[in-house]
């Protein structure tokens, strides 16, 4: 039958789309702690599922044990489905699923009690997020509509919303703050309008006009009130001063400027932002422009933990002799608190900048991402030393920089230290060996964009041992632990090669991202190039290695997806010559191989992600309500089986609901004798055991002799037998149409 509202209430679906958007409104305010946008789709698609499945299951009046299983299931699918589709066998996880997820959680457990917001949307922080909002989501649903307790209900994504504007960076915060207000009395109203009217204060005359009345007052005070909000918040004080604490700064003192590790989502900037221009540089000199150098390896994530002073003008003293390159940078589409430049930064001249002379890396001070249209100008010192004064540089090491910069995590692999060993023997100092292990990289592995994420010692393992392939990302890593195996102070850094030259400026894109090692030789840090296909500008004068870069031109941007060893496609043959705008800097460019297939476009990759998930939940529909089904019939006949009326109640139950699966549907006026005579002329059941089965649910509910209970047991075998003989005949199709049919559930009155 249509389902009604009585009493003229408001359908209960309107409560339940109102504590959706509530949820919603949480997951935009969310923004505070990304960078970007870029986690909106995911988180949201994760929320309006996971009401949706709350809701299914408590309409198909599934106890809270069952439903919570069959929820976590749902939530780890999907969360795999959304984050990690490249990794999928056909539409299931795989088991690089699974590792990929535990790595990457592992990741953003380790970062989540020391980075500051804003912070790239990692998969580790999505699939955390994802599951702190499905728990959100079933805990709201179970107060609001299994306990009726609506108050109760909003506290779990207040807490949330607390949470994110604790944590959060400053924007968004009027607008967060009252839709978040609008969505939760909006919710509140939405929910008591849905429910029985209390008459204790009464509003109009009739239950019917007091909903109305209830409802059309509620929706201007809602309204009224965010209005206000919106126009008063700005004007109250305080607003737009620092917070009262700075959580950061509770250890004492001003505390460390601490991010995400850039290294993180590497392979996710090169292909999802390949062809975005991300920034321009002024300069008379190619350069890779460095963003970051990571001290820190725990055995997960190379990063860092570093202390940054105040920016501007003179940063470091530099003798006259030593070249300079000064660069204007302009931002276009850089969503980060980093700014690049070339290493090593010693003048600087713009607002809001802090640096780290330790690491050489430079911030925005407020945490917010660099806006677009920002631009600074910086000199950096060029000091580029030749392989004699390598070889010849003094061999001590200050302990500071030994401690620091040689430090594994405990228990590191022996394996890798062994093959370090293995790489380096017969060097006789610090510049020999890295430069073994630089040509041990670059003539026996491959590199793809098709490796798996990550640089932890697991994967670091993989590559060195079995793949043999990666990006940057992975040989920069392994570059900087096996140096430090050895002894040798090390550290990544991550940044950008030149990009392409037009005039008098490089244009830098996402496909120009990149990773490379640097090793502390005599007194300074000197970078190296384990990456095939890449070469850096100044350094071919101790490195060997010409300057060499992403494919630009590609139609779809992105870096050669393999190259073989020495860096090169196809027998590492290379291209070289110089380019067109730019005379005096070569381009190695590396041939793409034609036979590796192209990146699908985010329209597809999403329509494939929504497809995948309908296709995951009809499957685990299919394969769970089944069972449901008879773990509840069971359950209810096992409650009545010592009362034969209560039985032969259940038992008539499921007789009506199986027959409605069928198309037939007990009308309200007909008795059990009309019902069973109507159903034996519309199927090919035989009408004796139909007649049984109405005579004793006739006993049962109307007659003062009642039913034994070996007539109900036989009454009950007769309604399975009834179950059987209707599936009989059918096709796979319609069999497991009708078993998977929620109206089987459904509790049909007349018995």
């Amino acid at each position: 039958m249509k389902a009604r509202t009585p009493g003229g209430r408001v359908p209960l679906i309107w409560a339940e789309a109102a504590l959706c958007v509530l949820s919603l409104t949480v997951v935009v305010s969310m923004r505070r702690l990304f960078d970007s946008w870029d986690y909106l789709p995911v988180l949201a698609t994760t929320t309006v599922v996971a009401h949706a499945t709350a809701s299914i299951s408590r309409r198909q009046r599934w106890t809270i044990g069952a439903t919570v299983p069959v929820s976590a299931v749902t939530a780890v699918l999907l969360s795999a489905v959304l984050i990690y589709p490249e990794t999928l066998l056909m539409v299931v996880p795989g088991f690089e699923t699974w590792r990929l997820m535990a790595s990457e959680l592992g990741e953003a457990w380790t970062a989540f009690g020391r980075v500051e917001a804003p912070t790239p949307a990692t998969g580790g922080f999505l699939v955390g997020a994802s599951a702190l909002l499905w728990l959100i989501a079933g805990a709201s649903d179970i107060a609001a509509f299994r306990l009726r307790t609506m108050t109760e209900a909003l506290l779990a994504p207040l807490a949330l919303f607390v949470f994110v504007a604790v944590l959060g960076v400053g924007g968004y915060r009027l607008e967060t703050a009252g839709a978040l207000v609008g969505a939760a009395w909006l919710f509140l109203l939405l929910a008591r309008t849905s429910s029985p009217v209390s008459h204790s204060v009464p509003l109009a005359a009739t239950e019917d006009r007091q909903r109305r009345t209830t409802l059309s007052l509620g929706l201007r005070m809602v309204c009224g009130a965010v209005i206000i909000g919106i126009l008063a918040g700005p004007l109250l004080p305080g607003v737009g001063e620092p917070g009262v604490i700075a959580l950061k700064d509770l250890e004492g003192g001003s505390g460390p400027r601490v991010t995400l590790s850039p290294l993180v989502d590497a392979r996710g900037r090169l292909i999802e932002q390949s062809n975005t221009e991300l920034f321009r540089v002024r300069a008379d000199q190619a350069a890779y422009w460095r963003v970051s150098g990571l001290d820190e390896f725990n055995g997960t994530v190379w990063g860092s933990n570093r202390s940054y002073s105040s920016g501007g003008g003179r940063l470091r003293d530099v003798s006259d002799d030593v070249p300079t390159l000064e660069q204007r940078i302009t931002i276009s589409g850089l969503s980060s608190i980093w700014i690049p430049a070339a290493y090593e930064p010693v003048r600087l001249r713009g607002e809001d900048i802090s640096w780290d002379d330790v690491t050489g890396t430079l911030v925005i001070q407020r945490g917010q991402s660099v806006a677009p249209g920002t631009t600074y100008t910086v000199v950096s010192a060029l000091d580029v030393p030749s392989p004699e004064e390598l070889r010849s540089a003094p061999t001590e090491v200050p302990a500071e920089i030994a401690t620091e910069y040689t430090a594994l995590p405990a228990g590191f692999s022996t394996d890798i230290r062994l093959l370090a060993e293995q790489v380096t023997a017969g060097s006789g100092n610090t510049f020999d060996r890295a430069i073994a292990l630089q040509t041990f990289f670059r003539e026996s592995f491959v590199y793809s964009l098709d490796a798996v994420a990550g640089h932890d010692t697991e994967r670091m393992e993989n590559f060195l041992f079995q793949d043999r392939r990666g990006y940057c990302e992975q040989f920069a890593g392994s570059f900087a632990a096996m140096a430090r195996s050895l002894g040798i102070p090390a550290r990544v850094a991550v940044g950008f090669t030149p990009g392409e030259r037009v005039g008098d400026e490089f244009i830098v894109r996402g496909e120009h991202y990149h990773a490379w090692p640097e090793v502390w030789i005599g007194g300074q840090w000197v970078y190296f190039e384990p990456t095939p296909g890449r070469g850096a500008p100044l350094a071919q004068t101790y490195t060997g290695v010409a300057p060499q870069q992403a494919v630009s031109g590609d139609p779809l941007g992105i870096p050669a997806q393999e190259l073989g060893p020495g860096g090169a496609g196809d027998g590492g043959q290379t291209t070289e010559g110089p380019t067109t705008d730019n005379p005096g800097f070569v381009d190695d460019l590396t041939l793409a191989d034609q036979s590796t297939p192209r990146r699908l476009a985010p329209w597809v990759r999403w329509t494939l992600i929504v497809i995948t998930a309908a296709l995951v939940a009809a499957l685990l529909w299919i394969l769970v309500f089944p069972s449901m089904v008879a773990v509840r019939r069971r359950r209810r006949r096992a409650r009545a089986a010592d009362d034969a009326c209560a039985l032969a109640g259940e038992a008539w139950s499921d007789f009506c609901s199986r027959l409605a699966v069928a198309g037939i549907t007990h009308q309200e006026h007909e008795t059990h004798a009309q019902f069973v005579r109507r159903v034996a002329a519309d199927t090919r059941l035989a009408a004796a055991p139909l007649t049984d089965i109405a005579a004793t649910a006739d006993r049962a509910s109307f007659s003062d002799l009642e039913p034994s209970l070996d007539e109900v047991r036989e009454m009950v075998r007769l309604v399975d037998q009834v179950d059987t003989d209707l599936q009989h005949g059918l096709g796979w199709s319609e069999r497991l149409r009708q078993r998977s049919d929620p109206r089987i559930l459904s509790r049909t009155s007349g018995s």
